[in-house]
């Protein structure tokens, strides 16, 4: 038999013992990840978010999303890698709330933090996954904490900066029904912001960061803004004065509800020193 015969007829008891077998020829070259791609993937994934590559460490994140078992860290990952695209960095964030000259421990600090924020789609989607997490450590309930009280800003900056100053000010014409064809209505946001357990809710903030900043400086009892939550903790005048600009801007948006379908003049006022640029 010559040697192309024989090629030939290898090739040919190869594919029916592959036919007969179920084999896939292809099989090594499209399947889902495997725990060792996992650990692969999830390691350069990793590496790119250290070095600020969010676009590049989100794809690997994503795929790892969509491909395997997704755990916590998978979750932790994907949301930093979403935060990074939607201008989020968490030392420039805190160094605004500790470090900037407005009042420490009222909403206008917040409102100039949210002012870094590029992307607030892809800073919710953030936040999202980082609501996902089985096991939020400190640094987790720090991390969604902060997102939830920028992601505010920039929700209310969308709807009532309607003159684009990148501020909310008496020019703005703030009234009841202000973009409702373009944004959530009023009493969706204030919902949104008031209920205790969801992702973007600043009560929420507000427990979640006495949890995670307690520990260091001095004793200290609070109270969510909404709610009435107690908690008694130690902390320094730093994380004291974060946490309550968060519950500040939480009764400010309590305040502006009272007055909601009722004066629209107190409504606009209350609103309109959310951010302190009146």
């Amino acid at each position: 038999m010559s040697s192309v015969n024989s090629y030939r007829l290898m090739a040919l008891l190869l594919a029916a013992s592959m036919l007969i077998s179920g084999c896939n020829a292809f099989e090594g070259f499209d399947r889902s990840v495997t725990s060792s791609d996992h650990a692969a993937i999830a390691g350069e994934a990793k590496l790119e978010l250290a070095s600020a590559n969010y676009a590049k460490a989100f794809e690997l994140y994503d795929r790892l999303v969509n491909e395997s078992a997704v755990n916590d860290e998978i979750w932790r990952g994907r949301a930093g890698a979403l935060a990074g695209l939607a201008g989020f960095n968490m030392f420039s964030v805190l160094n605004i709330l500790q470090n900037e000259a407005l009042p420490p421990d009222t909403s206008p600090v917040i409102f100039k933090a949210a002012l870094s924020i590029t992307d607030t789609e892809l800073l919710e989607k953030a936040i999202t996954d980082m609501n996902k997490l089985i096991l939020p450590g400190n640094d987790d309930r720090l991390f969604r904490s902060l997102m939830a009280a920028l992601s505010a800003a920039r929700r209310l900056f969308a709807k009532y900066d309607t003159n684009l100053s990148k501020k909310l000010d008496l020019p703005d014409q703030i009234d009841f029904d202000t973009n409702d064809d373009k944004t959530l209505s009023w009493q969706q946001l204030y919902s949104r912001f008031s209920d205790g357990t969801a992702a973007f809710s600043l009560e929420r903030a507000f427990i979640e960061l006495t949890q995670a900043l307690d520990g260091r400086g001095t004793e200290w009892l609070t109270v969510s803004p909404i709610q009435g939550v107690n908690h008694k903790g130690t902390y320094t005048p730093a994380n004291r004065s974060m946490i309550l600009a968060v519950g500040n801007f939480a009764t400010v948006l309590q305040q502006a509800n009272a007055w909601f379908d009722v004066t629209e003049a107190k409504f606009k006022s209350e609103l309109v020193s959310l951010d302190g640029a009146n």
